[in-house]
Formats: C-alpha cells, sequence, structure tokens
C-alpha cells in the first residue's frame, strides 16, 4: 500500500513516471530486508533483452520515414484513391493513419505526421475544427494497435509470448478500429453535405501510387519477414532502418545528412526515455513479485469477478481510468504481472488480453488528463487543449464501443494469429 501511495503521490506532484516509478520502489525497498544491489541488477535485466533491442530501432526506423517524406505522400495516395468519395476526406484521413502506423508503431507520431497535414485540409473543406482534430487525434491511436506496435513489443517481453503473434494478432482489431472511424467520418460528411473532391485521373492515381509504393512497401517487408520466420522482430527492426535510410536519401531524396543528425538525436532522447521507464518497472513489478501482490490481487479479482466476461468488464474499466494517468508502456509494465496470473487461470488466451490492454491504454491516449494525443493534437492544430478534449470527446465513446466488440469476439484478434501460427 506505501508503494502504491508514494507512487500515485509523486505523479500528482508532477514527478516524470520514471522517476516516479523508481523513487517509490527505492523508498520500499529502503523499508525491507532487501539490499540495493538487487534493484541495480534488476533495473539493469530489465532492458537487457534481445527482443527490446527491436524498440529504438523501431523508433529511428520510424522518424527516419517521418524525415523522408513518407507521410505526406502516403496522404497523397489516400487522398487520389477514396477522397472522391462521399466522406472521401475524412476517410483518407483515417487510411493515412493506419499506413502511417505500421511504420511508426507510435500513437504521438501517427497523430503529428498525420494530423500536421490532415487537420487543415479537413477544416479548408469546411469540416468544424472539432470534429477534424478529434478523427485525427483517434485515428493516431492506431499507432500502437496496428504492428509493429512499441507498446505490443513491450507487452510480448513482460507475458513472454510470441512477439510475432501479438503483431499478426493487431491487424484485424486495427483495421476493424479504422472501418469503424471512416464510417463515422462518412456518417458525418453525408449528414452535412460536404461535396467530395473531383475524380482523378488513371495517370494522377499512377503517380501518386508509385510515389508512396515506397512507403507502403515497409510494413510489407517488416511483418512478412517477421511472419515467413525470415527474420526475429529486433532483425526486422533494424531492416527498417536500412529501408527507411535508402528510401529517404536514394529515392525521395528528401533525407540530408543534417537532418538526419536531428533525427538520430530525437530517437536516442525518444528512446532512452522509454527504456528508463522500462527498467523503472521492471524493478517496480519485481517488488511486487516479491511481496507476493500479484497473487493476492488475483485472488481478490477471481472472488469478486467469477467468470471471463465479468473480468473482462473490471479489467476493462481499470484499464481505461489507468489510461487517463499513465504512459502505455509503463502502464503494461506495472499491471500485466498482477492481471496475467488470473488471465492465465480463467483460460483468457494472453495474446487476446494482450490486444485488449493496448486499445485500452491507446483509448487512454486520447482521454484527459495526461492524453500524450491530445498534447500532440493541441500542437499541431493551434488549438487549445480543452477544445481538442471536446473534438476527441465523442470519437473516444466510438472506440470504446469497438473496444467492447474485440474483447467479446475473440476471433477478431485471434483467428489470423492462430491461422499463421498454426
Amino acid at each position: 500500500m506505501m508503494l502504491l501511495i508514494i507512487f500515485l503521490l509523486l505523479l500528482l506532484l508532477g514527478v516524470p513516471i520514471a522517476i516516479s516509478i523508481a523513487l517509490s520502489t527505492i523508498v520500499v525497498i529502503l523499508q525491507s530486508n532487501v539490499g540495493m544491489d538487487t534493484l541495480a541488477r534488476t533495473m539493469f535485466s530489465g532492458v537487457d533483452s534481445f527482443s527490446l533491442m527491436a524498440i529504438p530501432f523501431f523508433v529511428f526506423a520510424g522518424d527516419l520515414m517521418l524525415a523522408g517524406g513518407t507521410s505526406k505522400r502516403l496522404i497523397d495516395f489516400t487522398k487520389k484513391w477514396v477522397g472522391w468519395t462521399t466522406g472521401g476526406l475524412p476517410i483518407a484521413g483515417v487510411l493515412s493513419s493506419m499506413f502511417f502506423a505500421a511504420l511508426s508503431g507510435s500513437s504521438p507520431a501517427t497523430v503529428a505526421a498525420i494530423g500536421g497535414i490532415m487537420i487543415p485540409s479537413l477544416k479548408e473543406a469546411r469540416f468544424s475544427e472539432k470534429f477534424s482534430v478529434g478523427l485525427m487525434c483517434a485515428s493516431g491511436s492506431l499507432g500502437i494497435i496496428i504492428p509493429p506496435s512499441i507498446t505490443f513489443l513491450v507487452y510480448g517481453s513482460v507475458a513472454e509470448v510470441s512477439i510475432g503473434k501479438l503483431f499478426i494478432a493487431g491487424v484485424i482489431p486495427g483495421i476493424f478500429i479504422g472501418l469503424v472511424l471512416m464510417t463515422v467520418g462518412y456518417i458525418i460528411a453525408k449528414k452535412q453535405g460536404h461535396k467530395p473532391d473531383a475524380r482523378p485521373t488513371g495517370k494522377e492515381l499512377w503517380k501518386t501510387t508509385v510515389s508512396a509504393i515506397w512507403g507502403i512497401l515497409m510494413p510489407v517487408i517488416v511483418l512478412g519477414g517477421i511472419y515467413f520466420g525470415v527474420f526475429t522482430p529486433t532483425e526486422a527492426a533494424a531492416v527498417a532502418i536500412v529501408y527507411s535510410m535508402i528510401v529517404g536519401f536514394f529515392i525521395y531524396k528528401e533525407l540530408t545528412m543534417k537532418e538526419l543528425f536531428a533525427v538520430t538525436k530525437r530517437s536516442i532522447v525518444t528512446s532512452a526515455m522509454i527504456m528508463l521507464v522500462i527498467s523503472a518497472s521492471k524493478v517496480f513489478s519485481w517488488y511486487l513479485t516479491y511481496e507476493q501482490i500479484p497473487s493476492a490481487v488475483a485472488g481478490t479479482l477471481i472472488e469478486y469477478a467469477s467468470n471471463p466476461i465479468v473480468f473482462l468488464i473490471l479489467v476493462n474499466i481499470i484499464l481505461l481510468i489507468v489510461g487517463m494517468f499513465m504512459d502505455s508502456s509503463a502502464a503494461v509494465l506495472i499491471l500485466v504481472p498482477l492481471f496475467l496470473p488470473v488471465v492465465l487461470e480463467m483460460g483468457i488466451d494472453p495474446i487476446h488480453f494482450g490486444v485488449i490492454m493496448i486499445i485500452n491504454l491507446a483509448i487512454g491516449m486520447l482521454t484527459p488528463p495526461f492524453g500524450l494525443n491530445l498534447f500532440v493534437a493541441s500542437g499541431v492544430s493551434k488549438m487549445s487543449l480543452a477544445g481538442v478534449t471536446r473534438g476527441t470527446m465523442p470519437f473516444i465513446f466510438v472506440l470504446i464501443a469497438a473496444l467492447m466488440v474485440i474483447t467479446y469476439v475473440p476471433q477478431l484478434s485471434l483467428y489470423l494469429a492462430d491461422f499463421v501460427y498454426q
């Protein structure tokens, strides 16, 4: 209990999440018989993992694709292909986010890359500012759902399940959520009488497709290589870096040595933040296990939620609340050791549970007070945080409805994964 109180107090005081986790754990360890050398060893072992090396690699690859001009070509591609239909512009925005999610593995990066271009375009087409920001903020959440997802990598490492299987399990839920958001965009455009763009010529379609094909091919190469056993997720991330550099330097020719230095610096800072959270959370999780807290929580949950249906409702509520306050990677590292024993006891597939958990935390990125996507959307749209929050709120309910379907129709998560890994 002291651990939780200190941790929450530090968060409320505005202390960074990694420092809050580490300090709260150090305080309680000092009160016990555990040596401080254990803390150091556990922090080091928390990041001493081959699979976790994929995180900085994918972060770097995503930043390279963004700097190399991939995002604007993907947007041009989707605009030409669907922009001439009813609701084409909102649909193009969601579709662009889905494509970029498969490149970056990050929700904030997706909001920044796609929202920065699509929000002004939607406003120019006379969609309301709140709708434009809300739609792009919501579709940006697909960044950690559609593979390759950084948060899936963290979950797979903690839960000790196949990362490749997790990646493929996120494909259908990610597409399903994308289709739901596209439907909302279509309905709003139809209801408000928005006129679609002019139908493009075959030559225009060919030109934008050829221009965007290099960006579209990256997730095909990366995920195809993983699924067919050509390389591991970590090796795939390294391949993504090389591919991104080739595309940025020699094909699109928008990546310069100066820009490469800036991208490298930005990726190092981002990766260091993520790895520090993982390292600190590993100690937090170790102490919980040392005090047998997961077993106690499991017993309590089984007592009050005696069947999987009730348990999953309770877990969804907890995760939605946690997502309001905590970074997705930190939430995974802290909560998976608590929930996983119950998940296994109740016969819930840990792959399906991973998808449920990541979708919950993706929604948490849209919710105040600490939803990271809200801050990014506010920055790229020059709209107040309160205004972005109001625009995003209807989409939160849409995403929760989609979450309920995915929660209670496990085949959406497991069909493709079981088919590939049978």
